[in-house]
């Protein structure tokens, strides 16, 4: 691994910051709520770092379970951050179902968790399958290694739809669309998804990269500038209901 434990304390530091910076400017609540999110992440993944590879000892695997459940939950909080691009008006109307597809997004991602019988073991290949639980190390950074189950294929479904985890993509780059954050989500891609596959062809440590460079949500959150460059515009689907920004 080139990237160090170090290099993520600086990570967790930089979130950290920026999460009390937005707080004192008094941003609306889900900025620093993002960022401190995002930061607990870094904190994970430090922890991590201490204890990679001993796939026996509780707290390696107690760390890969959260990081789990930290993706599990990550889109109510990268939808409530996309959401103050968009006008208020339009915010205050879809907020209840947005939050809502977060949940079954949740919902679905526990129960793949779940060892069902009838599912089977996740597909080789799929974004973080692998067993036992454990947090290891990865071509450059760590990664984790969970044993889910393919309960997409169970009922019928591709098994690689998503790289595994449909939900997550829908909520996280399809739900945000709906309300015109089209400039945030393919920001959110590219230091994402596309550069993660880029540095790794792990399926277990390229959610772990794209964690850690999600704390680049922090350039939009600080800087007023840049935020208002991510801003939905006049567009679509504000023109079809008369709102305007």
């Amino acid at each position: 691994m080139c990237f160090s434990l170090g290099a993520t304390v600086a990570m967790a530091g930089i979130g950290a910051a920026a999460t009390a910076i937005t707080m004192r400017r008094r941003e609306p609540p889900a900025i620093p709520a993002t960022l401190a999110w995002f930061t607990l992440m870094e904190i994970l993944q430090v922890v991590g770092y201490l204890v990679v590879d001993r796939c026996t000892d509780p707290l390696n695997q107690t760390i890969a379970l959260l990081s789990y459940l930290h993706i599990v939950f990550q889109p109510f909080f990268v939808n409530a951050f996309a959401m103050e691009l968009a006008p208020q008006g339009v915010r205050a109307r879809m907020r209840g179902a947005v939050f809502l597809c977060c949940g079954v997004s949740a919902a679905v991602m526990l129960l793949q968790l779940w060892p069902f019988e009838w599912a089977g073991p996740c597909s080789t290949g799929a974004a973080l399958c692998g067993s036992p639980l454990c947090t290891v190390s990865g071509e450059w950074h760590i990664g984790w290694a969970i044993p889910g189950n393919d309960l997409l294929a169970a009922i019928g479904l591709p098994s690689r739809l998503g790289s595994g985890f449909p939900t997550y993509v829908m909520t996280v780059f399809l739900l945000p669309l709906a309300y015109g954050a089209s400039r945030f989500v393919l920001f959110h891609a590219l230091v994402g998804p596309i550069l993660a596959w880029r540095l790794t062809a792990s399926p277990q440590e390229a959610p772990a990269i794209w964690c850690l460079f999600s704390i680049g949500i922090v350039l939009i959150a600080l800087s007023p500038w840049i935020r208002r460059r991510f801003e939905a515009g006049q567009g679509w689907p504000w023109r079809a209901s008369g709102q305007a920004p």
